[in-house]
C-alpha cells in the first residue's frame, strides 16, 4: 500500500486503533476522513488535527452508510482508500439458562460484518474509477482461533477474513488492492475496555501495523496475531484458496 498521497476514509476513528491509524497516515501528509457514531469525540479528533474531516456514522444503519459515502464520494472526489474498522466486541454465554439477547447479537453483528460489507460495497463503484485503490479490512487474530468468551466477535471477524479473501480474488484485474489487518488484543475500549498484561498498546500495534501495511502484503497480522494467524492455518488457507481458485 502506499502511505502518502491518499484520501482515507476511517471508520470507527474516533478512538482506539481507528484514531491511531488516523493520525499515523495524516501524520504522513494523507486527506483522512474519520467517521464514528460519536461526534463530540470526532470533533476533538479534528480539532487536534487541522484539516482532517469527519462524518457521523452508525455502521449498522445501511441507509446512513450509503449517504454518508456519497457526501464523502462528492466532498472529496480523490478519495481512494477506505478502512473498515468500527467494530464492537461483547461477552456471551449460551450455556446458561437464559439465552442471550438476539438485539445485541444482531447489533454486533451489523456493526462488525455488514457494517464492513456495506461500507466496502458503498465505495466500491468510485474506488474501481480511481487510479489505483486499497480497502482495508480489520479482522483479529480471533478470526484464526476464537475465544469462546466473545462467540459472536469471533464469528464475525473470520467471516471477514473469509470475505475479504473473496472480494480480493474478485478485483485482482482491477486497480483495488484489498488488505487484510490482523490485530492481536490491544489495550483500547473494545469489549468494555479490560486489558491486562498481554494486550498490546496502541501505539505500539500502529507503528508494526503502518510497517506491514507499507510492506504491501496482503494480509498483515500484528503482534500475538501472528501466532494465531499461523496456528489458525494463515499461509495454507491462503494457498489452498488460490489452488481453489485460479486466475
Amino acid at each position: 500500500m502506499r502511505m502518502d498521497g491518499n484520501t482515507i476514509f476511517i471508520t470507527g476513528g474516533a478512538d482506539g486503533i481507528g484514531r491511531g491509524l488516523a493520525e499515523a497516515f495524516y501524520q504522513l501528509g494523507n486527506q483522512v476522513i474519520i467517521a464514528s457514531r460519536r461526534e463530540a469525540a470526532l470533533k476533538a479528533v479534528c480539532d487536534a488535527h487541522p484539516g482532517m474531516r469527519y462524518y457521523v456514522l452508525d455502521v449498522a444503519d445501511p441507509a446512513r452508510i450509503r449517504a454518508v459515502a456519497a457526501k464523502a464520494i462528492a466532498d472529496f472526489p480523490k478519495l481512494n482508500c477506505v478502512i473498515a474498522n468500527a467494530g464492537v466486541q461483547r461477552i456471551y454465554s449460551f450455556a446458561g439458562e437464559q439465552t442471550p439477547d438476539d438485539r445485541l447479537i444482531e447489533e454486533e453483528i451489523d456493526i462488525n460484518l455488514l457494517g464492513l460489507i456495506r461500507t466496502t460495497t458503498a465505495f466500491l463503484p468510485h474506488l474501481r474509477k480511481q487510479e489505483r485503490a486499497t480497502v482495508v479490512h480489520l479482522s483479529s487474530g480471533l478470526a484464526f482461533v476464537p475465544l469462546a468468551l466473545c462467540p459472536v466477535y469471533c464469528s464475525t471477524k473470520a467471516a471477514i477474513h473469509s470475505f475479504t479473501m473473496s472480494i480480493r480474488h474478485q478485483y485482482r484485474d482491477t486497480s483495488v488492492r484489498f488488505v487484510e489487518l490482523i490485530p492481536p488484543r490491544v489495550d483500547t475500549t473494545l469489549g468494555g475496555g479490560s486489558s491486562d498484561a498481554r494486550s498490546m498498546k496502541v501505539g505500539d500495534f500502529i507503528a508494526e501495523a503502518m510497517n506491514g501495511l507499507a510492506g504491501g502484503a496482503d494480509a498483515v497480522p500484528v503482534g500475538h496475531a501472528k501466532g494465531l494467524f499461523a496456528a489458525g492455518g494463515g499461509e495454507s488457507v491462503k494457498s489452498a484458496f488460490a489452488n481453489l481458485n485460479p486466475a
